[in-house]
Order: C-alpha cells, then structure tokens, then sequence
C-alpha cells in the first residue's frame, strides 16, 4: 500500500510539476508588474504562451527583408524607386523603435495583408505589444493595403459625413503633409504603447546612424546631414515615456529642431511612397483579373458577389462598382476600392480581452496607457472630433460634431482582407479584432440583430451576440439580412477573390504613383521654405 502511494505520489509529481512551475512564472511575471511589492518594476500585461517565439519569427523575416533591400541601394534607381525603397526600408528598420526591438512591419507584415502575421496574438489579445514590452495599444492593427488612396478628410455639408483620413478613427487628416498615409507613419515612431521613442527626432538620430542615410540623402537632400546631435542623443532615444506619455527630448537648437521636424516629414512622406506602390497596391487579385476579362468566377464566387451587391448589403459601404464615366484608363485605374472612406458603427461588443482595458497601472517608468481600465469605452471617430485623444482637430467646427460619430470607426478596404501566410491561418477582424474569420464577420453582419440573453450565453457568435460597445450611432443597414448558411459561405468565397497575387504584378498605377510623387516633392519644398515647425507629439493607440 505504501509503495502504492508512493508511485501515485510521483506521478503526479512529474504529471504536476510542469504546472506548478508555469504557474510560478505566471506569479512571478505577476509580482513584478505589481508595483506595491516595492521592487518598482512593473511590466504591463504578459504575452500569451508562444506569442514571443513567432514575433520572433516575424522579426527575423523582417530582418531579412531589410537586409535583401540595403543591397538595392547603391543600384541604379529612378527617382521612384528610390523614394519607395527609402520607404520600405524605414518600415522595416527595428531601430527606429525605443528600444530597438519593433519595426512598422512587425504589425503590419505582407504575407497577413498588411496587418498582424502572429496567429496567437490575434486569437488572444488582438492588439500588439510595444517595443517597451507589456505595453499594448488599444486596436487591432489596422492594414495599410490600399490606404494611399484615401483622400485628405473633409467633411461633405450635403452628405453629412467625413470621407478619407487614415487611422481606424481618421485621425491622421492629411490636412498638413495632404498625404493620410504619410501623417499616419509619422504616428506609431512617438506613441508610447507601440514604437515608444520619447521625441520625434530619434527618427532622423536613428537613420543617421543607421545604413541607409546615404539614401536617404539622395531622395531628400542634405537637410539630415546638418543637425548637430547633442551628446546625450543616444540615451534620450533609448527612454520611453513615463508619466503622462512624456519622456525626455533632445536638447536641439530652434534650427536643428526645425530640421528635425522636416526629417520627420520626409520619413513620412517616403513610407507613404512606398504604401502607395504597385507592391503594395497591387491590383492583382482574382476579381481585377475578372474585371480585365482574363479570368472567370466560380458560380460560388458569382453568387457571393450578386449577394455581396444585392441581399447582403455589403456594397452599401464597400463599394464595389467601377469608376462612372472613366475613360482611357487601365482596369486597374477605375477598379473598386471596396471602401466609401466613411465610418460606421456596427455594433460590435466590447473585445476585453485587450490587454489595454488592464493597463490602468504605471509602469516601472511611471505610464499609464489606459487610466480608465475596464471602464473605456472606444468611442472611435468621434473621440477624435472631440479632442478627447489629445490628436490635433484641423477644423474647429468638427468637434461640435463629435457625438454623432461616437462609435464609429473607419470603413476599411476589403481588398486582401483574407490575404494570409498560410491556410488556416487566423486573422482577427474589425477594430478590435472581437470576429476571427471571415464566416464571422459575414454571420455578425446577417444576425447582428439576434441579441444574447446574456454576456456568457453558449450560443454567443451562433445565434446570437452580446450588446454593443457603443449603441449611439449604430448602423442599422445590416442586422437581419435573411441570408442562409450557404449565402454566407459564397459571400466569403467572393472576398477570397480579393487578394492580390492572383496575377503578377500590374504597372499600370506607375503613372500615377509618378504624380503623387511630384506633388510630394512640391509640398515638402514648401515645408523646408517654413522657419519653424512645432514639435510632433504622439497620438492615441492606432
């Protein structure tokens, strides 16, 4: 009998014993980020299990796609090409984060559509962490895929509405670079909770001392060149911000901060270049093919897109017709866009599983991504129309409009929507990533309406949905759709015919990549012409 107990006693030892020391990990992860033990050094929220190793993997990918770029650029290049390489290496250049850990692309790779490539980030907390680790933004990664060709955002008196912008709450305008695009690059370097440097001339530091000033110097000039750095350069850029989202900030003369500014603009400008290329924007999906009358729709396909059209409303906001009245272009010139550039609430419930709705305690270096906690509430566009996130409103008389647009959140291009780096990959969907494959997305839109008796309700995403995050506002166009199951299958089978790669690669938007450029160079002459530039500061998480 002893020996018995014995030998139990040891298989559970050995079946227990891997638990108990996760557990401690998990405890002691726990204790440290809690910063009444006295050790003041609180880390923010964990990674889930695995999570680590492939932003690993995607970091090495990155770091082979920067390597393979830096041998193009003593090349011979057109102007063009030069300003998106510069471009692309700059959204593939880890240094231009705190602490040099996190690229742009580290959340909006090419092989996800743009947008987070880690399965288990996206099944679990959704957002990303920072490059000062345990900090999280507040929102799914949002693609660039086809966001150049969002206009500068102005609102239209007779449609009530605000149409272009970039950011899932519009917030980069556009208004001063006239490039949403490129003011959106400029967000994500500054922001605590995502790239983390504390001043917005660690990018020029960084490029300066990085592998690739030489070309920078090429598409822009020697502006970069001239600035004298102070002595404490390096240590300012390698601390993130503390209380109140400020960290320290160079110590630059009125001159060497106004160049400064500049760079900045022009790292802006070049991302935007490059997002705006026929890499990026490609055209060369199964549908433009079907456009071009080179290919053919399944039947599948074909009714997914008289639905998508028709009963499905889905057209209503994706616009999916060619250009009216376009003559002498390509296919790829008036092919639809699959987005109005408006914003809408679709009644999505809360998605608590974003670390951000738990950063409601300072961090070892004092910050507080989210003061608020659990009690957020993601108001979207009208947040920013109201001032509340601290983003400049370019029209004054926006923000009386705000309460009309609580809630609501940019409509997304539906192009790529279901690019992913293998099948069977999991993607998360919307702003805050609460639907997790495309049938998601297409049931939430048929059966919005069908609402849970409670918010643990085991039909919860069958046959029901928790309420909203934000009622006001919400979009009552889809809902009850009456579509079958079978609809829905066919609806998704035709935004599969969306992702680029069905063909190769489409010259066709070159001329017009070759205008924006022009009139990129125009206005940057106008912005070097200026005597000062004030200070960028970071926005809310993207």
């Amino acid at each position: 009998m002893r020996k018995r107990i014995i030998l139990y006693s040891l298989i559970t030892l050995i079946l227990v014993a891997p638990l108990i020391a996760l557990i401690g990990r998990i405890q002691s992860v726990r204790a440290a980020d809690d910063p009444s033990n006295g050790s003041g050094s609180y880390t923010g929220y964990p990674l889930p299990p695995g999570a680590m190793g492939e932003l690993q993997q995607i970091n090495h990918q990155i770091d082979d796609t920067e390597a393979q770029t830096l041998k193009t650029i003593n090349t011979d290049m057109s102007s063009m090409v030069q300003i998106q390489t510069l471009g692309k290496l700059q959204l593939f250049d880890r240094s231009l984060s705190v602490h040099k850990n996190e690229a742009c692309s580290t959340c909006h790779m090419p092989n996800a559509g743009y947008t987070g490539a880690s399965q288990i980030l996206n099944e679990t907390t959704v957002a990303y962490p920072g490059s000062v680790m345990g900090r999280f933004s507040g929102r799914k990664p949002q693609s660039y895929s086809y966001a150049t060709l969002a206009p500068v955002l102005h609102y239209n008196t007779t449609q009530q509405d605000f149409y272009g912008g970039n950011f899932w709450d519009m917030r980069a305008t556009g208004s001063r670079l006239q490039s949403p695009s490129a003011e959106q690059a400029q967000g994500p370097p500054t922001n605590p909770v995502e790239m983390g440097l504390p001043d917005s001339a660690c990018v020029a530091y960084r490029i300066v001392k990085g592998q690739y000033e030489s070309l920078f110097v090429k598409v822009w000039g020697p502006t970069i060149e001239s600035i004298q750095w102070p002595a404490s350069a390096e240590r300012v850029c390698s601390t993130p911000a503390g209380a109140g989202g400020v960290g320290p900030q160079m110590s630059l003369s009125s001159e060497d901060r106004t160049r400064a500014n500049t760079v900045y603009d022009q790292f802006g400008l070049s991302i935007a270049a490059y997002e705006g290329s026929n890499t990026v924007n490609a055209f060369t999906s199964k549908f433009d093919a079907y456009l071009a009358n080179n290919a053919q729709l399944s039947s599948q396909e074909m009714h997914g897109y008289q639905l998508f059209n028709g009963q499905g409303k889905c057209n209503t906001c994706h616009l999916s017709g060619n250009a009216s009245g376009a003559t002498g272009g390509t296919t790829a010139d008036v092919a639809p866009l699959f987005t109005d550039f408006t914003s809408s609430n679709l009644g999505l419930p809360k998605n608590t599983s974003i670390p951000y709705y738990y950063e409601n305690k300072p961090d070892r270096y004092g910050f507080v991504a989210n003061p608020m906690g659990l009690a957020y509430v993601d108001l979207g566009v009208g947040a920013f129309l109201s001032g509340a996130q601290g983003s400049p409103v370019p029209d004054s008389e926006w923000m009386q409009l705000a309460p009309k647009f609580d809630g609501k959140m940019q409509v997304p291009t539906l192009r790529n929507v279901d690019q992913r780096p293998y099948p069977g990959f999991v993607k998360s969907y919307m702003h805050n990533g609460y639907l997790k494959s495309l049938k998601e997305v297409v049931h939430f839109y048929n059966t919005r309406d069908n609402m849970c008796a409670t918010p643990d309700d085991p039909n919860v995403k069958k046959t029901c949905w928790p309420a909203a995050e934000v009622t006001a506002n919400e979009d009552p166009t889809v809902g009850n759709l009456g579509l079958s199951d079978q609809d829905e299958n066919d609806i998704v089978a035709f935004l599969r015919t969306l992702t680029d790669g069905y063909t190769t690669s489409n010259p066709a938007v070159t001329a017009k990549i070759q205008r924006n450029i022009r009139e990129i160079r125009k206005n940057m002459q106008q912005q070097e012409a200026r005597s000062s530039i004030p200070n960028r500061s970071h926005g809310p998480a993207n």
